[in-house]
């Protein structure tokens, strides 16, 4: 007979905009910043060799921008994702599709060695599980 208690996303919307912000702010950094100091150091290097070495040499260069590039890019469009995503996180609602795409995510910042961006990811997957099963007991046990 007492109410019902609405379980809220707050914390987890707001560790995903934190590790949103974090990919968001490393893929600037990667794009416009260690790109542009790659290629301008990638250019000073072959400088200083011969013909034969600097036509290689500037082929390997440019692969590894558009490695930087793609990198930065992915980075990029899963930052806006995760946004959105945090955005549309409803409360009192287990959304799956927001579950996989978190731990996904996770697992892929933790592949790519970004321990920051995998602890925050990981902190909102274990939260999102977690009231997941007191949603769960609240719909089934409606006093």
């Amino acid at each position: 007979m007492g109410a019902s208690v609405k379980v809220s996303r707050k914390l987890e919307r707001s560790f995903i905009i934190i590790g949103a912000a974090w990919n968001l702010v490393i893929a600037l950094v990667t794009m416009f910043q260690y790109y542009t100091w790659f290629q301008r150091e990638g250019a000073l290097k072959l400088e200083e060799t011969d013909m034969n070495t600097m036509i290689a040499g500037s082929q390997m260069v440019n692969n590894v921008l558009q490695v930087i590039l793609i990198y930065s890019l992915f980075l990029f469009v899963g930052a806006i994702v995760n946004f959105l995503i945090a955005v549309k996180l409803q409360d009192d609602e287990i959304q799956y599709k927001v579950l996989i795409w978190i731990g996904v995510w996770a697992a892929i910042m933790l592949t790519m060695t970004d321990i920051i961006a995998f602890a925050l990811y990981s902190i909102a997957f274990v939260m999102y599980v977690a009231k997941n099963k007191a949603i769960r007991l609240a719909h089934t046990n409606p006093h």
